[in-house]
């Protein structure tokens, strides 16, 4: 007779474990919290990824402008000038005036 109780113990043990995960599992809350959280986690991992790339992208844009030959292919082929700068452009001479 000392059988029986413990197995009703197993047996409820197991019953509650069911339900809790039932309440859990079941509810609408819960998997939308574990889903966010899931999303947040990648959305991190992208956000780190995201600022390496840009620090790096930095990094070579600060390269480029300090050489000055770049520079002037930009200024000539372009016709690019610096914010604060004015572009006078003159017409070449004609045949007549050489």
């Amino acid at each position: 007779m000392a059988m029986k109780p413990l197995r009703f113990k197993f047996k409820l043990k197991y019953l509650a474990i069911l339900a809790l995960a039932a309440l859990l599992l079941g509810n609408r809350g819960f998997r939308s919290l574990i889903k966010n959280y899931r999303e947040y986690r990648q959305l991190r991992t992208e956000k780190a990824r995201l600022e390496v790339q840009r620090k790096d992208l930095e990094k070579k844009l600060e390269e480029i402008g300090k050489k000055p030959a770049i520079e002037q292919a930009a200024r000539k082929e372009l016709g690019l000038i610096k914010p604060d700068e004015t572009e006078y452009r003159f017409p070449p001479p004609k045949e007549s005036d050489k």
